[in-house]
């Protein structure tokens, strides 16, 4: 009876995470699965649990965002930091710059779903979807996700030990779990339940799943995740007055942090739009120092009157 009881709860379990992988978030049938060979256990040292994979989201886009010299800067810091085994850059179509050109061959391609709903909830807005994206590659695949806006300064060695990472984002009046940066082991127990709780999504409260809802859980379940302090990954934050702090002081020390998150949504046309190489090698901003070392990986016929080219497509 012991035997027989065992073996209708083993089904059961076996059962339960089929039913995640297939049915929480709709399987792409045209997904690579060459990923799959190339990314094993094997690759993982042991005690590990997180596979050194970086995860990079770009859903479909109704409003056709360019991808730019600053995502560039992003991806180009990560990966020369971190140096993961893998790469992968999940999208609906790719982008289609010079700067997205420069980075391809260091990543490889993912065909992403067109996402439309989670639990039967609509999902229409842009960030959602892209939410949606990065957990369902984190489920599947373990690794490091990074919003394309995310800088990288330091390896994140030592956070691939924990089943499940994620970093405070304290602005005023308001304390949450940013999932701009996410370290996940595959089916980690703390994002199993924050995919759950998708059943209940309302596409018209912008952050409530993302940020506020795994600060919540994090509370509730605090052995099944590492929460890092908001100097982290997402100090200074979006606020105008850390904006102005980063790009036009000279005050702000980045060297203790893995990453910061560059809040492109709020900055882009006030701050980053503007930047070049030859501004950032040669103004003097918290900013600007922090990035002149990921400017070694451009190539070195690079004209910046690309520049002007890239510009005149964003204003089409």
């Amino acid at each position: 009876m012991k035997i027989l009881v065992l073996g209708l709860t083993l089904l059961t379990i076996g059962y339960y995470l089929k039913s995640i992988s297939q049915n929480v978030f709709e399987q792409d049938s045209s997904l690579d699965r060459d990923i799959d060979n190339k990314i094993s256990i094997n690759t993982i040292p042991n005690r590990q649990k997180v596979p050194k994979i970086l995860h990079y989201a770009y859903p479909d886009d109704p409003e056709n965002r360019p991808f730019t010299f600053i995502h560039w800067l992003a991806m180009t810091s990560a990966i020369e930091t971190i140096k993961p085994v893998k790469t992968l850059f999940h999208c609906v179509h790719e982008p289609e710059s010079y700067w997205y050109q420069l980075i391809k061959p260091k990543i490889s391609v993912v065909k992403a779903r067109i996402v439309t709903e989670i639990f039967g909830n609509p999902v229409k807005v842009l960030q959602h979807k892209s939410d949606v994206i990065r957990m369902e590659a984190l489920r599947d695949y373990g690794g490091i996700y990074l919003d394309l806006d995310v800088l990288v300064f330091k390896p994140f060695d030592d956070l691939l030990y924990d089943d499940f990472t994620m970093g405070i984002e304290m602005v005023p009046n308001a304390v949450g779990l940013c999932n701009a940066v996410m370290i996940s082991r595959p089916f980690a127990p703390f994002l199993t339940r924050w995919i759950e709780q998708y059943k209940y999504f309302d596409d018209n409260d912008y952050n409530y799943h993302s940020v506020l809802l795994p600060y919540n859980l994090s509370k509730k379940y605090e052995d099944d995740i590492h929460v890092l302090n908001e100097t982290a990954f997402f100090w200074p934050t979006w606020v105008e007055d850390h904006l102005k702090w980063v790009h036009t002081s000279n005050e702000y020390d980045f060297s203790n942090q893995y990453a910061y998150h560059m809040w492109f949504t709020r900055g882009y046309n006030k701050y980053l739009r503007r930047l070049t190489p030859t501004l950032i090698r040669n103004v003097e901003t918290s900013f600007n120092k922090v990035v002149r070392r990921f400017l070694n990986y451009l190539p070195v016929n690079f004209n910046e009157e690309i520049f002007k080219r890239e510009m005149i497509g964003e204003n089409r």
